[in-house]
């Protein structure tokens, strides 16, 4: 986005009563640097300066109209970010960037600069013709972060929100950036759909189906690379493995990150300690007796996912 312009970078106009409207710039410039070249009427005059003061940088060409009561540093630049903050500055008290400008954000969903969308409390309104709005009685209950300055809804109220807008396929992609990339497992997204659960709740049908597909696998396991091979087979629509099955075979107990029982199919995904000489000797060991007790152990490296996942569905497709 453009850069706030500070206080040295104005020229010292002629038209200008420097005595009375440069400590307004000098004021000004810490706000605008913070909320990328944006200030409110109501800011300005709570830094101490008249509306006197304003007009007199807007009609000197210092600062320029945003929006109502909205005012920046005249020939900055209106990036999205901008937008952004635009929208939260007109806003009432306590709305939040969401949906899919909160996505994008974040950085997940494959969402590029999307329309400017926030909510507002119930019956607080704001219409613009570049902002997409939603009102909501539980925007109290958002987990409110802040990303280069703008308030925005976190990744937990995402989950939420998203599932009201986007296709189904586009929201389990952004649901799995979201656990895979940034730690948020299932139980922490079935406590936060048990909290906004209400009737008609926009966006709660897609978490609860999505959460479904989940809480109906046997099993525990929320380690990354398992997690990848698991919403690999699910969206394959391949029936669900047991996580962590545990069985005894050669005389030990072993746990296997993913299993069909009942076919005796083993999936282990071998994260990158496997690549250690001992944790090697040990998972031939553990294949060896594996396969004796009359199991299929198909293997999938965590370094190499990409190359390994189309074969692992490929004969999981033929054993299935």
């Amino acid at each position: 986005m453009g850069g706030a312009t500070v206080a040295a970078d104005f020229p010292r106009s002629s038209l200008l009563s420097e005595e009375v409207v440069y400590p307004l710039i000098e004021l000004a410039a810490p706000l605008l640097r913070a909320q990328h070249s944006l200030i409110t009427r109501r800011q300005s005059i709570r830094l101490g300066n008249s509306e006197a003061c304003v007009r007199h940088l807007l009609r000197n060409g210092v600062w320029e109209t945003v929006d109502t009561g909205l005012y920046g540093p005249t020939g900055v630049a209106m990036t999205w970010r901008r937008q952004l903050m635009a929208g939260v500055l007109l806003a009432p008290a306590g709305s939040l960037i969401s949906h899919r400008a909160s996505a994008a954000l974040h950085g997940v969903g494959g969402l590029d600069r999307p329309r400017p969308e926030i909510t507002v409390p119930r019956g607080r309104r704001l219409r613009r013709p570049w902002l997409i709005t939603h009102e909501s009685l539980d925007l109290a209950m958002a987990d409110r972060i802040v990303i280069d300055g703008i308030p925005t809804t976190g990744l937990r109220r995402l989950a939420v929100d998203l599932g009201g807008v986007v296709s189904f396929a586009r929201f389990k992609h952004t649901i799995r950036e979201i656990r895979h990339g940034h730690g948020i497992s299932s139980d922490q997204l079935l406590h936060t759909y048990l909290r906004h659960k209400r009737q008609g709740r926009t966006g709660s049908g897609s978490l609860r189906d999505w959460l479904d597909r989940y809480f109906t696998i046997a099993g525990t396991s929320e380690s990354g690379p398992e997690l990848v091979v698991l919403d690999a087979i699910l969206d394959a629509g391949l029936a669900p493995p047991v996580r962590q099955h545990e069985l005894r075979v050669g005389g030990r107990t072993r746990r296997l990150d993913l299993a069909y029982p009942a076919l005796k199919i083993a999936i282990e995904v071998d994260g990158i300690q496997h690549d250690d000489v001992d944790v090697g000797e040990d998972d031939a060991a553990r294949t060896e007796a594996l396969v004796t007790a009359g199991w299929t152990v198909l293997r999938v490296r965590a370094r190499k996912l990409a190359t390994d996942l189309p074969g692992l569905l490929r004969e999981l497709r033929t054993r299935l």
